[in-house]
């Protein structure tokens, strides 16, 4: 048996699960060299990734290759501590609460330029609808649908709403990410019902594996839709991005920028044209959100500051 092309589902410390259509869910560990080798990252493979892998003479498989990712999610909170969660993905899913625990604009939006900024296409799920009026719905999709986004609004309660979800994400890799308490867990169960191959998780006691930090895994669905779950995060760490890539992650600056005559300029300056938008005509609840993106990247360790949804923060000048 040669070579055989397999995803990476998950990661339990120096074990691999790693799937492939014909192999389905297998375990599998690092050749030699690659374990050695020195990738600058918390973990040198990550879900998603496409590798290469051959039966050894036991039951493991050996990974002997990893193929070139087309994109990848980086989180960075720490200097020095990038962060990649996931690889190869062809939208990233940003599930946002209405209520209970509602999730602010500011999570969305950091969210918004790491995606941005590897070019993965985002859509933004609001969860919960049940808990909110028609109004309030209809204020958070126009709110990001102006601003160029795919944006949907689902209730986990009802399968007839889910639907149009499982819609959009058919037949694509897709990442799922939101603060705890959004609903992912009952995204997920209601989806996996579709699961065509279910994951055999490998024992910590019995494997000696230990799940790593991210704790992400890939669920193989039917009609090759793939997603990838994670952990709820509080706060998705920006410090990766530069200033100059969080300002063009807004699409409202970026247009404005596409404009200026200084083409190789983008000093940020008193009289630049997007921080003259910023100052004047910006709306408070996006200016807000680039402030303290910016705060972040000077100061890393500072209090986040929690945003609202409230007529006051999302009014429009």
């Amino acid at each position: 048996m040669g070579k055989e092309l397999f995803t990476i589902a998950r990661i339990f410390g120096a074990y691999y699960e790693i799937y492939s259509e014909g192999t389905t869910y297998v375990r599998a560990v690092l050749k030699g060299k690659l374990r050695l080798k020195d990738s600058g990252e918390r973990h040198p493979f990550v879900v998603g990734d496409m590798v290469l892998a051959e039966k050894s003479s036991g039951e493991e498989w050996v990974i002997s290759e990893r193929m070139e990712r087309k994109n990848y999610l980086t989180r960075k909170s720490d200097r020095g501590d990038s962060h990649v969660l996931c690889a190869n993905l062809d939208q990233l899913a940003i599930l946002a609460s209405c209520k209970d625990p509602e999730t602010k604009p500011g999570f969305i939006d950091r969210l918004l330029a790491a995606a941005y900024h590897t070019q993965i296409p985002p859509l933004i799920i609001f969860t919960k609808k049940d808990l909110i009026t028609e109004e309030e719905i209809e204020e958070r999709e126009v709110y990001y649908r102006e601003l160029g986004y795919e944006v949907m609004t689902v209730s986990l309660l009802s399968e007839e709403s889910i639907q149009p979800l499982w819609d959009r994400i058919r037949g694509k890799r897709t990442f799922l990410c939101g603060n705890s308490g959004v609903g992912k867990s009952t995204l997920m169960n209601h989806l996996q019902k579709k699961t065509v191959q279910r994951t055999n998780l490998i024992s910590g006691t019995t494997k000696k594996g230990k799940h790593t930090t991210t704790n992400s895994f890939a669920l193989f669905l039917e009609e090759n839709t793939v997603l990838i779950d994670s952990p709820g995060v509080k706060e998705w760490g920006i410090l990766h991005l530069t200033p100059v890539e969080l300002w063009e992650s807004f699409p409202e600056l970026r247009k404005i920028k596409e404009t200026c005559k200084e083409i190789y300029c983008c000093e940020l300056g008193s009289e630049c044209s997007m921080r003259k938008h910023l100052n004047e005509s910006m709306d408070e609840t996006r200016k807000k959100s680039l402030e303290s993106m910016i705060e972040s990247l000077e100061n890393p360790h500072r209090v986040t500051r929690r945003d609202h949804w409230t007529k006051a923060v999302t009014k429009r000048h």
